[in-house]
């Protein structure tokens, strides 16, 4: 018989997602703020786990369900999984108190480090930038980065030569200043589009990604959205409203007078975000790009799987 000390936690936040073939459970632990995926036959085992029900009768009904054959071995190890997971209440864990959620996560060449919880700040600027999510919007901004793509693609020759004069000590400051504060802006796109469908975000921070320092909003919360295109569009959002603000930049630097620092301020935006953006949607790289293939394949952990892959057919030759 299973454990009456062990069953499934009952204040686990859970969404359920896929359609016409076999469902995903999603799973957040709130104390710990991790994620997991569990697969519908996965999911149907666990939730039978009550601290009650026999290991047998479990099988049974996994057996009646799905078809498939199970033996007890198999659910007990499933349990001890789940137990090992922390999504099991125990009774050696009910007297513990809830771990605390580390500030600083990753690898040297990763690293994460939570500055702050954003969410009453996002709470107080959703209703200010509502317009952002309309379709008016999605014309706007799509006329403007189409106009700034022509200006690029006509005046490319004179762009190149004014960036080259960007090559100043001055100049690299304020540029440095300049990607800061656009990245600030695209970390709140992210993280306000989270808030705009229902999801939370608890933790703002930087990151450092091979020593080179970003910001980083963690709106992880998108992945229990039941709808692929509203994760899409939270992963999505960041680098958009980035390539927005180049497209500005680009019309500003266009028709105001040169020499100015209007024209200056532009054409550090142009340059570094224009940049930026094919680097953070280039899908080779654990950022914006990669997330969208991941989340549009629906393929979690794809990095990993795929090395996996290919480690597999080289071995096999």
């Amino acid at each position: 018989m299973s454990p009456p000390s062990l069953k499934f936690r009952s204040n686990l936040t859970i969404s359920r997602q896929g359609a016409g073939g076999e469902s995903t459970f999603v799973v957040k632990d709130p104390a710990t703020g991790r994620f997991f995926r569990l697969r519908e036959t996965e999911y149907f085992i666990a939730h039978q786990l009550d601290g009650s029900t026999p290991l047998d009768v479990v099988r049974q009904r996994v057996e009646e369900k799905f078809g498939a054959a199970l033996e007890g071995v198999e659910i007990a190890k499933f349990a001890e999984q789940l137990n090992h997971l922390g999504l099991l209440e125990a009774e050696s864990r009910r007297s513990e108190p809830s771990p605390r959620r580390r500030r600083v996560r990753g690898t040297l060449l990763y690293l994460r480090f939570e500055a702050f919880d954003p969410s009453r700040l996002l709470d107080w600027l959703a209703p200010k930038v509502k317009f952002f999510f309309t379709p008016y919007f999605l014309i706007l901004s799509l006329g403007v980065i189409l106009s700034a793509l022509a200006i690029a693609v006509l005046q490319g020759t004179e762009i190149a030569r004014s960036v080259r004069n960007l090559w100043r000590f001055d100049a690299l400051l304020i540029a440095w200043l300049t990607v800061l504060f656009v990245a600030t802006l695209h970390e709140f796109a992210h993280g306000l589009t989270c808030k705009h469908f229902g999801g939370e975000v608890r933790e703002m921070g930087f990151m450092l990604i091979y020593l080179p320092p970003a910001f980083n909003c963690n709106v992880r919360d998108a992945w229990l959205f039941p709808e692929r295109s509203r994760r899409l569009w939270v992963t999505f959002a960041g680098a958009y409203f980035e390539i927005f603000l180049w497209a500005l930049a680009t019309l500003t630097w266009r028709l105001v007078q040169p020499g100015t620092w209007v024209s200056f301020l532009a054409l550090v935006v142009m340059a570094t975000s224009g940049i930026k953006s094919l680097f953070n949607l280039n899908p080779l790289i654990k950022l914006d790009g990669y997330y969208l293939l991941s989340d549009y394949l629906e393929i979690p952990n794809l990095r990993q799987r795929a090395f996996g892959y290919l480690s597999a057919r080289l071995k096999s030759l």
